[in-house]
Protein backbone atom coordinates (compact mmCIF):
# COMPACT_ATOMS: atom_id res chain seq x y z
CA UNK A 1 0.00 0.00 0.00
CA UNK A 2 1.57 3.30 -1.05
CA UNK A 3 2.01 6.05 1.56
CA UNK A 4 -0.29 9.03 1.18
CA UNK A 5 1.35 12.04 -0.43
CA UNK A 6 0.80 14.14 2.70
CA UNK A 7 2.95 11.74 4.75
CA UNK A 8 5.81 12.09 2.26
CA UNK A 9 5.50 15.86 2.09
CA UNK A 10 5.40 16.40 5.89
CA UNK A 11 9.20 16.06 6.48
CA UNK A 12 9.84 18.53 3.64
CA UNK A 13 7.42 21.05 5.18
CA UNK A 14 9.14 20.75 8.58
CA UNK A 15 12.59 21.28 7.03
CA UNK A 16 11.43 24.28 5.01
CA UNK A 17 9.72 25.82 8.03
CA UNK A 18 12.98 25.57 9.98
CA UNK A 19 14.82 27.51 7.29
CA UNK A 20 14.45 31.20 7.94
CA UNK A 21 15.76 33.31 5.10
CA UNK A 22 14.83 36.62 6.71
CA UNK A 23 17.85 38.92 7.24
CA UNK A 24 19.48 38.78 10.66
CA UNK A 25 20.50 41.99 12.47
CA UNK A 26 24.27 42.44 12.75
CA UNK A 27 25.78 41.14 16.00
CA UNK A 28 27.08 44.60 16.90
CA UNK A 29 23.76 46.36 16.48
CA UNK A 30 23.14 48.90 19.25
CA UNK A 31 20.03 48.47 21.42
CA UNK A 32 17.09 50.77 20.73
CA UNK A 33 17.33 54.21 22.32
CA UNK A 34 14.56 53.33 24.76
CA UNK A 35 16.72 50.56 26.26
CA UNK A 36 20.08 51.51 27.79
CA UNK A 37 22.94 49.27 26.81
CA UNK A 38 23.97 46.84 29.52
CA UNK A 39 27.48 47.43 30.76
CA UNK A 40 29.71 44.56 29.76
CA UNK A 41 31.53 42.84 32.61
CA UNK A 42 35.23 43.56 32.85
CA UNK A 43 37.30 40.91 31.15
CA UNK A 44 39.63 39.16 33.56
CA UNK A 45 42.06 36.30 33.24
CA UNK A 46 44.01 34.45 35.89
CA UNK A 47 47.13 36.43 36.72
CA UNK A 48 50.39 34.86 35.68
CA UNK A 49 53.14 34.71 38.33
CA UNK A 50 55.25 37.17 36.33
CA UNK A 51 52.38 39.66 35.94
CA UNK A 52 51.55 39.48 39.67
CA UNK A 53 55.19 39.89 40.80
CA UNK A 54 54.89 43.66 41.51
CA UNK A 55 52.18 42.87 44.10
CA UNK A 56 54.20 40.33 46.06
CA UNK A 57 56.17 41.35 49.12
CA UNK A 58 55.80 43.08 52.47
CA UNK A 59 54.03 46.43 52.62
CA UNK A 60 53.06 49.10 55.18
CA UNK A 61 51.12 52.37 55.10
CA UNK A 62 54.07 54.07 56.83
CA UNK A 63 57.58 52.68 56.27
CA UNK A 64 58.35 53.02 59.98
CA UNK A 65 55.57 50.44 60.60
CA UNK A 66 57.18 47.70 58.47
CA UNK A 67 58.01 45.63 61.54
CA UNK A 68 54.66 45.90 63.32
CA UNK A 69 51.81 46.82 60.94
CA UNK A 70 52.91 45.20 57.71
CA UNK A 71 50.85 43.40 55.11
CA UNK A 72 52.50 40.47 53.35
CA UNK A 73 51.19 39.40 49.95
CA UNK A 74 52.33 36.13 48.39
CA UNK A 75 50.95 34.17 45.46
CA UNK A 76 48.58 32.33 47.83
CA UNK A 77 48.25 34.48 50.99
CA UNK A 78 47.33 38.02 52.02
CA UNK A 79 48.33 38.51 55.66
CA UNK A 80 47.97 41.51 57.94
CA UNK A 81 48.58 42.17 61.62
CA UNK A 82 45.16 40.85 62.67
CA UNK A 83 43.94 38.72 59.77
CA UNK A 84 45.04 35.92 57.50
CA UNK A 85 43.54 35.44 54.05
CA UNK A 86 43.88 32.71 51.46
CA UNK A 87 43.90 34.08 47.92
CA UNK A 88 41.29 31.90 46.23
CA UNK A 89 41.70 33.58 42.82
CA UNK A 90 43.87 36.37 41.45
CA UNK A 91 42.67 37.92 38.21
CA UNK A 92 44.56 40.19 35.84
CA UNK A 93 42.03 42.88 34.89
CA UNK A 94 44.04 43.81 31.79
CA UNK A 95 44.35 47.47 32.81
CA UNK A 96 47.30 47.23 35.20
CA UNK A 97 45.09 46.21 38.13
CA UNK A 98 44.49 42.82 39.70
CA UNK A 99 41.51 41.56 41.70
CA UNK A 100 41.97 39.01 44.46
CA UNK A 101 39.16 36.91 45.89
CA UNK A 102 40.03 36.34 49.54
CA UNK A 103 38.84 33.91 52.22
CA UNK A 104 39.86 35.52 55.52
CA UNK A 105 39.98 34.69 59.21
CA UNK A 106 40.73 37.13 61.98
CA UNK A 107 39.72 37.70 65.57
CA UNK A 108 37.60 34.52 65.47
CA UNK A 109 35.61 35.64 62.43
CA UNK A 110 35.62 34.42 58.81
CA UNK A 111 34.81 36.50 55.74
CA UNK A 112 35.02 36.47 51.97
CA UNK A 113 36.24 39.65 50.37
CA UNK A 114 37.44 41.08 47.06
CA UNK A 115 40.27 43.56 46.79
CA UNK A 116 41.55 45.29 43.68
CA UNK A 117 45.31 45.85 43.76
CA UNK A 118 47.18 48.40 41.66
CA UNK A 119 50.98 48.51 41.65
CA UNK A 120 52.24 52.13 41.77
CA UNK A 121 55.49 54.03 42.07
CA UNK A 122 55.51 56.60 44.88
CA UNK A 123 58.17 59.22 45.67
CA UNK A 124 59.44 56.93 48.44
CA UNK A 125 59.51 53.79 46.30
CA UNK A 126 57.22 51.05 45.08
CA UNK A 127 53.69 50.85 46.35
CA UNK A 128 50.38 49.10 45.93
CA UNK A 129 46.94 50.68 46.18
CA UNK A 130 44.38 48.36 47.76
CA UNK A 131 40.75 49.04 46.84
CA UNK A 132 38.46 46.99 49.08
CA UNK A 133 35.54 46.34 46.74
CA UNK A 134 33.26 44.90 49.45
CA UNK A 135 33.84 47.87 51.74
CA UNK A 136 32.39 50.52 49.47
CA UNK A 137 35.65 51.09 47.61
CA UNK A 138 37.74 51.91 50.71
CA UNK A 139 41.30 52.54 49.48
CA UNK A 140 44.68 52.44 51.14
CA UNK A 141 48.15 52.92 49.68
CA UNK A 142 50.94 50.73 51.02
CA UNK A 143 54.67 51.13 50.45
CA UNK A 144 57.15 48.29 49.96
CA UNK A 145 59.13 47.48 53.08
CA UNK A 146 62.90 47.23 52.51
Amino acid sequence: MPLPRLTLALPLIVVLAACDNSPKPPATQAPPASQPAAEAPAATTPASPAAAAPLLGTWAAVLADCGTAAVTISATRFEGAENRCDIKALADNGDGTFTASLACTGEGQTASESVQMTPVVAPTGEGVVLNYLDRGGEKITLLRCK
